[in-house]
């Protein structure tokens, strides 16, 4: 048995589905029980099925189809991501940004920016 599946209750005599409820001590969970929807009574200690060997995502069908797709190998190496000087110009690090909570505001052109901006007289915050 399985949360939300239909289950005749012997206790109300209604056409019901099991709910699962989590037991508390305290702070500490003890575990999970299935109870009536209707009634609340307990029905049985809720165990969850483990799905066995195929419960590792990056070794089911699949991430083997997947795989072959892409040319079958294992992908162990990350890509890597190389900016040059310019490219990494962001308002953000300037030293000329004032943060703050509604605004940000650029003191070297006094004006409103964007942390994500470009900035033409990007000089890096030190």
């Amino acid at each position: 048995m399985k949360p939300g599946d239909e289950y005749n209750c012997p206790q109300c005599g209604k056409s019901s589905f099991l709910k699962k409820e989590t037991i508390m001590d305290g702070w500490t969970r003890k575990g999970e029980v299935l109870k009536c929807a209707a009634c609340g009574c307990l029905v049985c200690e809720f165990k969850p099925e483990s799905s066995g060997p195929s419960a590792d995502p990056l070794k089911s069908a699949a991430a083997d189809r997947l795989k072959n797709l892409f040319g079958g190998e294992d992908f162990v190496q990350k890509p890597t991501l190389k900016a040059e000087g310019s490219e990494t110009n962001f308002c953000k690090d300037c030293a000329f940004l004032i943060p703050h909570p509604f605004v940000f505001k650029c003191s070297k052109f006094n004006k409103t920016v964007n942390p994500m901006d470009d900035c033409p007289e990007f000089q890096k915050r030190g």
